[in-house]
Order: C-alpha cells, then structure tokens, then sequence
C-alpha cells in the first residue's frame, strides 16, 4: 500500500467519525427520572397536625331518667378522648342485623348512656390511628358516635358501640369492663349537675335532636389576626414557582402557572386554587380521602391555626371540609373565612379554598350573649314558611365570624354567638326577627 492510499484510507475513516458523532449529538435523547410532583413541590411544615388533632369529637351527649344533659367543652372532650384513646378494643364487628327489632333512635339514645359526638362519619380505618383497636382484621366501616352504655357493664369485657347515625349503621367492640366503670363513674355521674339540660325532638318519627331547655349564655371574643406570607403560598401550590405570572384583579392578585390558578381575596384574607386539568376525579375510599386531605394541609402552608377540625367530606365529590372551631363551637363566615376546603381530581387536588389568616391574640373582654332557648329555636324553625323543618338535620350554637378595622386600621374579626340549623352540608342562620339581615345563604 502507497502512501497516498494510505492518507485516503485514513481520511475516509476520520470524516466516517465525524459524521457519525455529529450524528449522534443531533440525535441524543437523555433520559431523565420522572417528575414526581409530589416529592419536588416546596413544602412548608408549619403546624403540622396529625389524625387526632383534626379528627375529634364535638360534643358529649348524657342521658339519664329521661333527661338529656350536653357540654362542648373542650377540656372535657380532651380528658374523655384521652381516657377512651388508652382503651383495648376487641372483637370489633357489625351488629346491626340484630338491632332490627328494636327502634333505632331508642337505642342510640337510651336512659343510662353517654354518646360522643363527631362532626360527620368517621372512617374506623382512619380512626384506629387514635383507637387500640387489637384484632388484626377490622371490617370497614364509618361512624359519627361513640356510645357506651351503663347497663352493659358487666363480667371481664362490655360492649362500646360505634354508630353511624345516617346510615342506621351498628358496630360493637369489647373493652375491659374495669376501664368501662371508671370511666362513667368519673363522666356520667353527676352529669345532671354539671352540664345544661336539653330537651329531645323528634323530626319524622326518625332523627332526634336535643337543644337547651333555657336560654344560654357564651362568650364572645374578638382577635387581632396574623397574615400568612403569600409568597408561601405561591412556593407550596405551584411546581415551579419562578415561571408563575402575577397580575392585578380586583379582589386582589392573581398567580399562574398558564395552568394553574390561585386567586387572592384581600379582602376577605381568602385564597382560591384550582388545576382545571385535574377535573376528573379518582375516587379513593374516605380513609384514603381524609388522610390525604389532612396531609395535603401539612404540606401545603400548613394549618395556620391549630383549631380547625374535620366538619363534612363526601366520597361521591371527592370533597373534604375542615372547620374552625372556638371554645368548642364551630365558626361560619357567609365568605368562607372560617373553612379549609379540597375537592380532589385524577391525581392530583383539583381545587383548594382557604383562608390565610389566622387569630393571633384575643382581647381582653368579658362581654357575653344570652342566646334564646332551644325551644325557642325549634318554633322558630318550625313557623318560618321558607324551611322545610322535616329536612332540618342538626341545630347547633355556633360563631358568627365578622370583620372590621380598629383605630389604628388593624384588622380584627369577631366572633358572635349565634344559633344555626344545617340541612344537607349547608348552615344557615336561626332567622329570629331581630337579627339583622338574616343571613340565609348556605355555609358549607
């Protein structure tokens, strides 16, 4: 071989590399990890709330010689929930079968009981994070009370009975009798003497609700609040926070992430998120929905204010709300001031209503309201041509929360006493004639 074939061999094979490595730079795909995007989101830990924090009950029903007696405090609620939490549950299983013959609202509230009281059912494979629940297999069930009953207390073990009110739902675990005793002898008796009484009535021959036989009287409270940085906010809703776009709207600011939405309501320190591309829902079990809703809090700008609990969530919407509760009574704002709302889509959550504010410090006061009797509320409902009273669910004492501006144009919120019904997921304002305005709108 001559050295000019040699030159042109050699030749061939650089110019054959270049193209071939010219060829793969242009064609080169890297392959990158998926994007998890619940692992890469800014999350701010603050207030980080577990199961038995949101999750609690809201009030204590006693019942004894054909009187009812009640009490939403909290201290007493927390001492009860703690004595219960500490209990061994076994044997857990449906009953309800065998309750047929006998009329249900007699058996929830009968003489000699005390029922604990929930906002909404309960998912027990939830609530077994806050129960010693000891048989491994537990049937899936939910309830909104826990009953206990005094005439069941007998030999080693008794009966405690977890109820769904709605679904006419029984369960029966067996506790250590000892523990069963104790815990009566230091809640049930004397209860009469300790606690209001309430009258019971009966709507449809079905549902019983119980109100305070006399006028009542609770505390009102006003608050400085606190603000919630919004730029936290825009760091723990959207994924990658430095493309999202601000404008200007008239309730206050808009952010976006061309996909995304958050709305800030200045004025009523409210914000509104949406991912219009999650619309479709993947419809998870209400365990599954309410850990994931709980969750999503902690990770996303946090609670706030550690006295929101669990109020309302509905599978078939894929929807939870949590509530701000006050000296043991829930909040409600017509503007949505006093409620965490989810509704969850395919993947991801669809939309996200909050406010982000919480009450910082109270001010000295010991102004108080006397609200009307329950009987009082009862006529009331029943002779208001514009509520259907045979559909009305619960009746309650809860906070009227409003807003103004001090002296020096700080914002305060008060928070009033005020009777409310429900019907459905909705609260609305006893209407009595004095009360201005008369707010009916519905308040989820």
């Amino acid at each position: 071989m001559n050295y000019e074939r040699a030159k042109s061999i050699i030749l061939i094979i650089l110019v054959g590399t270049s193209i071939f490595l010219t060829w793969s730079i242009w064609t080169y795909e890297p392959e990158y990890d998926k994007f998890d995007q619940s692992s890469d989101l800014i999350k701010i830990k603050s207030d980080v709330q577990i199961v038995s924090d949101v999750i609690k009950p809201v009030s204590i029903l006693f019942h004894g010689n054909g009187r009812h007696f009640r009490t939403s405090d909290p201290v007493e609620i927390n001492k009860m929930e703690k004595e219960f939490s500490q209990w061994s549950f076994t044997g857990v299983k449906e009953i309800s079968v065998k309750r047929l013959q006998r009329k249900f609202d007699d058996f929830v509230h009968e003489d000699g009981s005390i029922e604990i009281e929930f906002s909404d059912d309960v998912p027990i494979s939830l609530y077994k994070t806050v129960l010693n629940i000891v048989d491994k297999d537990v049937p899936e069930f939910s309830f909104d009370r826990i009953i206990i009953k005094q005439k069941d207390i007998s030999g080693n073990e008794s009966s405690i009975y977890f109820v769904s009110y709605d679904q006419e739902k029984i369960y029966q675990g067996m506790v250590d009798s000892k523990r069963l005793r104790d815990f009566m002898d230091e809640f049930y008796t004397g209860s009469y003497s300790k606690h209001p009484e309430y009258t019971a009535e009966t709507i449809n021959g079905k549902r019983t609700l119980f109100v305070p036989e006399k006028s009542i009287e609770v505390n009102q409270f006003q608050y400085y609040i606190d603000i919630l940085d919004i730029v936290n906010l825009k760091n723990a809703l959207f994924i990658n926070p430095k493309y999202v776009r601000q404008d200007s709207v008239s309730v206050g600011e808009e952010y976006t992430d061309g996909t995304r939405l958050m709305t800030i309501n200045k004025e009523n320190y409210l914000i509104s998120y949406i991912n219009p591309a999650q619309k479709r829902k993947l419809f998870v079990s209400s365990s599954d929905l309410l850990q994931k809703s709980i969750d999503f809090i902690n990770d996303h700008a946090g609670w706030e204010d550690n006295n929101y609990r669990f109020a309302y969530m509905s599978e078939n919407e894929q929807r939870v709300v949590f509530r701000l509760f006050v000296n043991g009574y829930p909040a409600f704002n017509e503007s949505g001031m006093t409620e965490i709302e989810q509704i969850w889509g395919k993947e991801e959550i669809y939309s996200y209503d909050r406010p982000y504010f919480s009450l910082a410090s109270v001010l000295p006061s010991e102004e108080s309201k006397t609200l009307r009797s329950g009987r009082e509320v009862l006529d009331q409902l029943k002779s208001t041509d514009n509520i259907d009273f045979k559909s009305v669910q619960d009746i309650s004492i809860g906070y009227k929360l409003n807003k103004s501006l001090d002296s020096k144009l700080v914002t305060l919120v008060t928070l009033e006493p005020t009777w409310y019904y429900r019907i459905g997921d909705k609260w609305f304002v006893v209407p009595f004639e004095e009360d201005t305005g008369g707010d009916q709108s519905g308040l989820e």
